[in-house]
């Protein structure tokens, strides 16, 4: 603490110096084009001081400190003719400028229409005029392709990969590194995650309910640091000067599942009141219901054996020895609203109320299918040792997100102070109940067996036919177990911070100087209940056991005679839950509970977490000649305490339970002595340095270079002192599962070169170079404990590595192509690529004594977008190709494992996506503002899945089949020039 005082005072010296030159005249000014529509990000600059200054949301701009006398000040936008005006300053007074762009020469000629063209605009140029590397995604490019949330969209931008579910993306992986080494904000406020890990789940947040989203690959001090891989925020909506109103409305279907649909409603509302149009107020919301279906085959690969006839082993084949023949249902409804409303205290002062809250329930129903091997005759038999299960899997989890600031700032002559309070709630409830069927005793499956045929000639489809008996006659299979119960995670920020900027004369040299304060205190439970019910008389020794909960009294109407494209059996039948439910409750005395294994299941994961972040930063940027650069030190000091629960377990004595080792009721464990609740605690204090350099070749080229640090703060679940130790499990697996309340934070040091051309009339071509050398990468490992209670127990915890790094190129290229002949100069290309290689290394002892060196999870090679853009004559359309390279999921393979690295037990990857999307709107002549709207979602029929070791190991694969919707958009603007 100390450390942090004597920081702090320094920071308020460096301060006082700089605010103790005396200001002078001032320029303030509003930038827009012929319309009056806002230009966000313009670069204004006087010419004889090379001071630069940039146009906010609302257009405007301020250059204070200026001596008395005239100047030349320039107002450059890319896609329009620059605006230069001469303007006088006087001794302490405000000189004001209302610049108005016109387009650029008719040779140069670029019609700037609403909706996507007049977002692109507006990216470039406040992408050109960031001192950090930033993306920008305007509403308008965000909704001009199917994207139903915003991870989706943010995919589409350079260097980025999705980890994807149920058909959209959900986690940002940015410049390969995990999800967790990235950061989520709103309008630059941490989001709280309602998981529970750090990071954000993106699919719960509509695509159309934020007025941009900016990726920030490099960070200034005065940004959140726990951002290694990148920083999303979502800039929430502001009002305009003049009234803006739109709706929307789609419909669509997707072919799959026996037919599925979808609903989308959209509606944004805002304009300014009052005098001087002072009072500002804005707002929308977003409503979607998607009826998702899915097709879905889940292979169990291993080493086999091979038993002729049931002898001795005579050799091994690698593949699948069964599988899960899946069938989704979901229906995902995601809604939410957000919006700002503002007021003008003065000129340029203002305050302000900003809010975003959305909700995603994903409800669904799971059927499972599940075909398993006892021992293979040969690579295409088996022996007649096989077995079958049935599962029914309903889902109700549900997610909130909310986010609420409130703020001001100020302009007192040279000093602009901006000040803030948010509040932040993410909640997760739900559980998955479930209910899984076994052979019934008198099936043909429980008295003889199942012998199948195995053709994996295809190892994506691997089938398997059962050759004397039919596993899927309902009458074969009886309630074994149901499951229920409730899971709750929240996590609560509160964040205030508070900054003052201050413009100053370094010489000759424009400069200004900024010093911030910012306190996040935050709070994390998780919260966990289950009730299990199994059946009493479900025994295979007990011939009249099968006759109670038989699988073809509870079933829905449900089959799907198109599974997984014809390469399997027609799937069903289903069952229905209510039928299950209503047969538990119609029949207690069947079922027997266990609240000792449910409890050892669930105390583990119980936590609470608090933990408070106390920020400060100082931060110069200093003009002079053609170079612009920025350097400050940000320090965070954290401070964390938890609670959680050890449990030991043991199998469960119960003779009932344990009557027939063959029964599938044995082994089921119960906790031995009550559970303990531990405490845990840590504190730490990072410097994060950060360096920013820009250097102008003309007015249209610019590289950057930059250096930073940055952190990655451990999950919430990780830290935890929870231990269960289960001796249920298998030989070789891990018996102990611990948490780590000794796990670093990982940091990294980031290295940036950056050189971006910006085209004419509109575009820019990037290319550009990244490094980050990573300490106390954060693994979950698998280890052999030598010492202690446990001691010759695989234990598997979260730990920290020695060091990792990452490097990688990334282009981008984006222009309007007006100079093509005749009807293609409506034409337009946005395509980004990148490559990405890295590096891991593991502490002794964990995986088994693992050696080798692998890639960083969820770094994926090569990344790439491709986009074909077409505007002319009402007529705006998009199709969007974009790519993901395979990346590491988990790591899973342990030194000498059987089938090495790349055998069926190696690590879990994720399998390449490619994916194409398409959308055309068309504006309707002397319609008033309407649109027509189609798309088509994932022309290609991706696929999407797991795989362990190489591609021809799948552990998961499933298809969603194409989307196609219509629909209509009214916007309350102007037509489009023709």
């Amino acid at each position: 603490m100390r450390k942090l005082i004597a920081i702090v005072f320094i920071m308020t010296l460096a301060w006082t110096l700089a605010v103790a030159q005396e200001h002078q005249g001032t320029i303030t000014g509003h930038v827009s084009d012929a319309q009056h529509g806002v230009l966000q990000g313009a670069r204004i600059q006087l010419g004889s001081q090379n001071r630069t200054v940039t146009s906010d949301a609302q257009g405007q701009f301020t250059i204070s400190g200026l001596t008395p006398g005239k100047y030349t000040l320039v107002v450059s936008y890319v896609g329009f003719a620059p605006f230069s005006a001469e303007v006088a300053v006087n001794p302490g007074e405000n000189s004001r400028v209302e610049a108005i762009l016109n387009i650029g020469e008719v040779r140069e000629e670029v019609v700037v229409r609403p909706g996507r063209e007049r977002g692109e605009v507006e990216a470039l140029n406040r992408e050109r005029t960031a001192d950090n590397i930033l993306q920008v995604l305007p509403a308008e490019v965000i909704t001009s392709l199917p994207n139903t949330n915003i991870a989706d969209a943010v995919g589409r931008l350079p260097s980025v990969s999705l980890e994807r579910d149920e058909g959209e993306g959900k986690y940002v992986q940015i410049r390969g590194t995990e999800p967790r080494l990235s950061n989520v904000t709103v309008d630059g406020m941490h989001l709280p995650s309602p998981e529970n890990v750090r990071n954000v789940k993106l699919d719960a947040i509509p695509a159309d309910l934020v007025e941009s989203v900016e990726l920030s690959k490099t960070l200034s001090a005065n940004q959140d640091g726990d951002a290694i891989g990148g920083s999303v925020n979502l800039v929430t909506k502001s009002a305009y000067d003049k009234p803006y109103v739109s709706a929307l409305g789609m419909t669509g279907h997707t072919p799959i599942a026996g037919g599925r649909g979808l609903n989308q409603f959209d509606l944004t509302m805002g304009n300014r009141f009052g005098h001087d149009k002072r009072l500002g107020i804005i707002g929308g919301g977003s409503y979607d219901w998607n009826g998702r279906g899915i097709d879905d085959v889940e292979p169990s690969p291993g080493v086999n054996g091979l038993f002729p006839n049931g002898g001795p082993q005579t050799g091994t084949f690698s593949g699948a020895n069964g599988y899960d023949q899946r069938e989704y249902w979901y229906d995902r409804t995601r809604f939410g609203f957000g919006g700002t409303i503002d007021y003008k205290l003065g000129e340029w002062s203002t305050a302000y109320i900003r809010g975003l809250f959305s909700q995603f329930k994903d409800n669904g129903q799971d059927w499972i299918y599940s075909p398993s091997v006892g021992t293979f005759a040969t690579p295409t038999l088996t022996n007649q040792d096989g077995s079958s299960s049935f599962s029914h899997v309903t889902r109700k989890p549900a997610q909130r997100l909310f986010n609420a600031t409130a703020g001001a700032h100020h302009t007192l002559g040279k000093t602009l102070l901006n000040y803030e309070l948010s509040f932040g709630q993410a909640r997760f409830t739900g559980f998955f109940p479930n209910a899984n069927f076994q052979p019934a005793a008198n099936s043909a499956i429980a008295n003889n067996g199942v012998q199948y045929a195995f053709n994996a000639s295809n190892p994506f489809t691997p089938v398997l036919t059962a050759l004397n008996t039919n596993i899927f006659d309902p009458t074969q299979y009886a309630l074994f177990q149901v499951q229920r119960g409730d899971f709750h995670t929240f996590e609560r920020d509160v964040t205030g911070s508070i900054s003052l900027d201050r413009n100053y004369n370094a010489g000759s040299h424009f400069s200004t100087f900024e010093l911030g304060f910012k306190v996040r205190d935050g709070h994390k439970s998780s919260l966990n209940n289950q009730e299990t019910f199994r059946a009493i008389n479900l025994d295979p020794t007990n011939p009249a056991a099968g006759a109670v909960g038989l699988m073809s009294n509870l079933l829905l109407n449900f089959t799907n005679s198109n599974y997984y494209f014809g390469a399997y059996p027609k799937f069903g039948p289903t069952t229905d839950y209510n039928k299950i439910v209503a047969f538990l409750n119609a029949n207690p005395s069947a079922f027997q509970t266990d609240p000792l294994a449910d409890r050892a299941r669930t105390f583990p994961s119980d936590f609470n977490t608090d933990e408070r972040v106390i920020a400060g930063y100082a931060m110069n940027t200093i003009n002079f000649s053609r170079f612009r650069l920025q350097a400050g030190v940000r320090f965070e000091a954290t401070q964390a305490s938890f609670l959680a629960n050890q449990v030991q377990t043991s199998r469960n004595s119960d003779p009932s339970f344990n009557a027939n080792p063959n029964s599938p009721f044995f082994g089921s464990s119960e906790l031995v002595g009550p559970p303990s609740a531990v405490p845990g605690s840590q504190s730490y204090i990072n410097a994060l340095p950060s360096v920013q350099l820009q250097t102008r070749f003309g007015e249209n080229t610019i590289l950057r270079l930059a250096y930073g640090m940055g952190i990655a703060r451990p999950n919430f679940s990780d830290l935890p002192p929870r231990l269960t130790f289960d001796s249920t499990v298998r030989a070789g697996q891990a018996a102990v599962s611990a948490g780590n309340p000794n796990l670093q934070p990982t940091r990294a040091q980031d290295f940036d070169v950056l050189i971006e051309h910006y085209l004419k009339p509109l575009g820019v071509i990037q290319a550009g170079v990244f490094y980050k050398y990573l300490t106390n990468p954060i693994y979950n490992a698998n280890s052999l404990l030598t010492t202690g209670v446990f001691a010759g127990k695989i234990q598997n915890q979260p730990i920290n590595g020695p060091t990792a790094h990452i490097a990688g190129i990334e282009m981008a290229w984006q222009q309007r192509l007006s100079f093509l002949p005749g009807l293609l100069n409506g034409s337009g290309v946005r395509a980004n690529y990148s490559w990405t290689t890295s590096q891991a290394t593991f502490p002794a002892g964990a995986f088994n004594n693992r050696t080798d060196q692998p890639a960083l999870q969820r770094q994926a090679p090569n990344n790439w977008n491709f986009d074909y853009t077409y505007d002319k004559k009402g007529i705006s359309a998009r199709m969007g190709l974009t790519h993901n390279d395979a990346s590491i999921f988990f790591y899973q393979f342990t030194q000498g494992s059987d089938g090495g690295l790349k055998g069926p037990n190696g690590d879990v990857y994720l399998y390449p996506h490619t994916q194409v999307d398409a959308q055309v709107s068309y504006w309707i002549p002397g319609g008033r503002g309407f649109q027509v709207v189609g798309n088509i979602l994932n022309l290609t029929n991706e696929t999407f899945g797991f795989y362990q070791g190489s591609e021809q190991f799948p552990i998961q694969r499933e298809y969603y089949s194409r989307t196609v919707s219509v629909g209509l958009r009214w916007t309350l603007s102007r037509e489009p020039g023709r």
